[in-house]
């Protein structure tokens, strides 16, 4: 997978439904970060990387309000940055086919969180 070198790209990957979803559109940042961040928090992200977790307050609120046709504003670089940063882990992550060994690894997560597993 190419890395993701625009929040736009980012929008498209996370917006696509696939065959058997509605496609997403998002208006502004703050529905990119927050889908980015929801996408983090699912058992095959979240196992190996929580790091997305204080992305949202790290952001500065201009950024996440504005619109994905206004981010090309140097004042956002570093927002920008960090988001791409985020995208290029938590994606790849999210399409990899899970293995007996990221199974387990989901499970003894899950247990040292204290939630209850399913067998």
């Amino acid at each position: 997978m190419k890395a993701f070198d625009n929040i736009e790209d980012v929008a498209q990957a996370l917006g696509d439904g696939g065959p058997f979803a509605p496609d997403i559109h998002f208006d502004t940042v703050e529905q990119v970060v927050d889908a980015l961040i929801e996408l983090g928090c699912t058992d095959k992200v979240f196992v190996y990387h929580d790091d997305h977790l204080g992305l949202k307050r790290n952001l500065s609120d201009k950024f996440l309000a504005a619109q994905l046709s206004d981010i090309e504003n140097p004042e956002f670089q570093l927002d920008i940055e960090s988001v791409l940063d985020q995208a290029n882990i938590i994606i790849p992550f999210s399409e990899r086919e899970l293995s007996e060994y990221d199974i387990a690894e989901i499970r003894e997560d899950k247990i040292s969180r204290g939630e209850t597993v399913d067998d």
